[in-house]
């Protein structure tokens, strides 16, 4: 077998500096101090690291692509990342940037198309959504040098050694629950609880920890938390067993608006006024909030900020990892409105 070629990992080692230190001196030397230059320089030529593509990077102008590795299709669907989508696509140009979409492939091929678009200088880096609690593809872009910035934070969270963005969905939710508290209600459940991403586990917290700054112990109990998927079926279900429950909720805070619509059927279904008789909130504040006489109170991610960091992380590519995190706001509507 022939000689494994040299990774950036190898000529950071080498060099005795950082992966994206590497990666600045190929694509971005302008920023990189003369002396740390000439030492990955030096350990490029020492281990041979693909020097017609160095040599060709240096010459060549930095690419104005950002790739967006595109997640899975989603069988129940997902209005909020269809709107991120067209915002990302927005920040792009805005920043002199065209948006190129990568489809989700199993690692390797994932990561061997990342390879030939960033080291080919067909992009200048990535933006990747919809990240695991851990998630091999930030590990692996992150081992080859190569930039990106995550929409979303790893279990790993503010020790990264990446840049994410994200909505802070703690704060979120525990605005959903400050705002039903001050309608009056005391037993509250939360609908859509999961261990799926970081982002939903940021989710639960932000209820478990406002029932608790309110003095809400029985609305944080197992009873009241139902772990369940976020389809409208889901959300049907949940709702009724809740309302079937000895002691049910006044008010039910869902983790997404599909769930929020599913509650609100089974109310309807029951001849319950949502807000009057109970009142439900839902999460990202989706087209879905405003289907039939009811409208559902929901909390509204700052989709177009959060996209503009993320396409300012690829083209800036701190040295020093950023973690941002933006404040939600809620959207007030009549599923909350005790006289509705």
């Amino acid at each position: 077998m022939g000689e494994r070629k040299a990774s950036m990992a190898d000529v950071a080692d080498r060099a005795g500096v950082s992966v994206m230190t590497v990666s600045n001196v190929i694509n971005r030397p302008e920023v990189v101090a003369e002396a740390t230059r000439e030492k990955v320089h030096a350990a490029m030529r020492e281990l041979r690291y693909r020097n017609n593509l160095v040599a060709r990077s240096l010459r060549l102008a930095r690419p104005r692509q950002i790739g967006y590795v595109l997640p899975a299709p989603d069988a129940v669907g997902n209005p909020y990342m269809d709107v991120f989508l067209h915002d990302l696509a927005t920040a792009c140009q805005a920043a002199d940037r065209n948006l190129t979409l990568i489809t989700q492939q199993d690692l390797e091929t994932l990561m061997t198309a990342c390879e030939d678009l960033y080291f080919g200088q067909s992009v200048a880096g990535f933006v990747v959504s919809n990240v695991g609690s851990e998630d091999d593809r930030l590990l692996e872009l992150h081992r080859r040098g190569i930039p990106f910035a995550a929409y979303g934070r790893t279990g790993a969270a503010f020790d990264a050694p990446w840049s994410w963005a994200e909505g802070d969905a703690a704060l979120g939710v525990s605005m959903a629950v400050d705002h039903l508290v001050e309608r009056g209600h005391r037993e509250i459940a939360f609908v859509g609880a999961n261990r799926a991403s970081e982002t939903m586990v940021q989710r639960e917290i932000g209820y478990r920890d406002a029932c608790a700054r309110h003095g809400l112990a029985a609305s944080a109990a197992d009873a009241r938390i139902v772990h369940c998927r976020s389809d409208l079926a889901a959300g049907v279900r949940a709702a009724a067993a809740l309302l079937d429950a000895d002691a049910p909720p006044t008010a039910i805070v869902c983790k997404a608006d599909t769930l929020a619509a599913g509650a609100v059927i089974t109310l309807q279904a029951r001849g319950l006024v949502p807000g009057r008789d109970v009142a439900v909130t839902g999460y990202d504040d989706t087209p879905l909030t405003e289907f039939g006489t009811v409208g559902i109170t929901s909390v509204r991610q700052a989709s177009a900020a959060i996209a503009a960091n993320l396409v300012r992380l690829v083209v800036d590519q701190p040295e020093t990892p950023e973690r941002v995190l933006l404040p939600p706001s809620l959207t007030v509507r009549s599923s909350t409105d005790p006289a509705a």
